[in-house]
């Protein structure tokens, strides 16, 4: 390995890596002197994988990028390859890069938060009529990237669910944060479990909890608050609209896929197989249903991640 690019290998484990130093690890992956671990090889040492970047070098050397710096190596990477995320496959030796599942569409739900959280502190709801479970983490995920920032904090989700937490014990827990609020946001996803018209356990909720966070903050608490279609949110709150994935996202998704493995030529009947099993009753209107969307992303990025040398043909056949 070339004694510059060890040099920087031995300032990973300083934690303060320069955009040269970025540059030159992108470099060295790209040379095939550094390669990212994936499968069986990958090591989680502290914290989650998406909050860490595991590399292998010459002599079985490991790096772990965390914090800022992997933040920095992933933009680094999706800059020469927009399509590109945190999740690394390889394919007859190429190293190739798959949008998180969090990626697809959204955007117009995220860019409606951006700008009701701009200039903002302290306490903020957001509501989503979304009964989806696998919706709630990819939208707080997506949230919090496209905040980019490195100090924002996603908690674990609550249930609003009496039989599960009653409010008061929620609103305790949630109260917790508020010394994380003096060095980061904090993302709090909450998933709003009895909805009928009846109930007021929403509006009960954010009632304490506005009661329980009056002080002024430096950062903000965004609680993001989910439920189905009837569900009565509080109206303080940011009352957005529900997702709706339509079949041109599909195709975006798809033929960013496709064009990174260069399998242009099976986009067409990948896109055909996904809608139809993700379409809605109403094939009119062309709307894909929200958790059938999240289980076929996530079943085909599994196929692709953990078989590298799988086939165009081949991968077509496991979505039969």
């Amino acid at each position: 390995m070339a004694e510059d690019l060890q040099a920087v290998i031995d300032r990973t484990k300083t934690g303060a890596l320069t955009p040269t130093d970025i540059q030159a690890l992108v470099a060295a992956i790209q040379a095939g002197q550094v390669t990212l671990a994936t499968g069986q090889q990958a090591v989680a040492i502290g914290g989650s994988a998406a909050e860490s970047i595991i590399l292998t070098g010459s002599n079985n050397q490991v790096i772990v990028l965390k914090g800022n710096d992997a933040e920095a190596f992933q933009s680094t990477l999706q800059q020469i390859n927009p399509a590109t995320s945190s999740q690394p496959a390889t394919q007859q030796g190429k190293f190739h890069r798959f949008p998180e599942v969090s990626r697809f569409d959204l955007t117009h739900l995220i860019d409606k938060c951006l700008g009701e959280l701009l200039g903002k502190k302290g306490l903020i709801g957001l509501a989503v009529p979304c009964g989806e479970k696998a919706f709630l983490k990819n939208f707080c995920d997506r949230l919090k990237h496209e905040l980019g920032r490195s100090n924002i904090q996603i908690r674990q989700p609550l249930s609003l669910n009496p039989q599960v937490i009653s409010v008061s014990k929620a609103v305790e827990a949630i109260k917790q944060y508020k010394k994380l609020l003096q060095t980061s946001d904090v993302i709090c996803p909450i998933r709003v479990s009895v909805c009928d018209a009846s109930s007021n356990i929403p509006l009960d909720f954010w009632q304490k909890l506005q009661d329980a966070f009056q002080d002024n903050f430096k950062h903000r608490l965004i609680v993001v608050l989910v439920g189905s279609e009837d569900c009565v949110f509080p109206t303080s709150a940011v009352l957005l609209y529900s997702p709706q994935f339509e079949q041109v996202h599909a195709f975006q998704w798809i033929r960013d896929i496709t064009q990174a493995l260069s399998w242009g030529e099976v986009t067409d009947e990948w896109m055909q197989k996904m809608v139809d099993r993700c379409l809605c009753g109403d094939v009119q209107a062309g709307c894909l249903d929200v958790g059938l969307v999240y289980e076929h992303l996530e079943y085909t990025l599994s196929l692709l991640q953990n078989n590298p040398s799988l086939s165009a043909e081949a991968f077509l056949e496991q979505l039969d």
